[in-house]
């Protein structure tokens, strides 16, 4: 039998050491893609948070581990990446987020005022090629609407 490792100690610079602290790792692969290179640095922010509460949520949405929620409360008040009254701004970035693969929506809260449930993707690394697709079924409401507006 080996040896078991220690677990990870956090260093200074990387946290404040506290014992309940989660990690949001990013790749230099992922940090290097065409698809990231395009988003704004709003943008990244928002992604950097979608995942920070991917591993942040103690109670998942659905079965799927790569599922998460966000809502007015996380992204406005505990977040502070946008302000109050700012809607449009969230749904614009979320809406890249999903148009450059890096984040799916599950299900849209819209219509039932629930929170919506997104889903972390790889597509990102297909994108800009004849490989990527965003279906409207992983598109946000405001997204298949926008679409469809542009369509008529």
């Amino acid at each position: 039998m080996g040896k078991r490792r220690p677990p990870y100690q956090k260093k200074p610079f990387e946290s404040s050491g506290a014992s309940n602290d989660v990690s949001a790792n990013l790749y230099a692969s992922m940090l290097m893609s065409p698809a990231w290179m395009d988003l704004t640095a709003q943008q990244k922010t928002l992604y950097v948070m979608c995942k920070l509460q991917l591993y942040g949520e103690k109670q998942k949405p659905t079965d799927d581990p790569a599922s998460f929620t966000m809502n007015q409360a996380k992204w406005c008040k505990l977040y502070k990446l946008y302000k109050p009254g700012n809607e449009r701004a969230f749904y614009r970035d979320m809406g890249a987020l999903i148009e450059h693969g890096f984040v799916i929506c599950v299900s849209s809260g819209a219509f039932g005022k629930t929170k919506s449930i997104y889903r972390l993707s790889s597509m990102w690394q297909k994108w800009g090629t004849a490989a990527f697709e965003v279906s409207l079924s992983e598109m946000t409401l405001a997204m298949v609407r926008k679409r469809r507006d542009k369509k008529e």
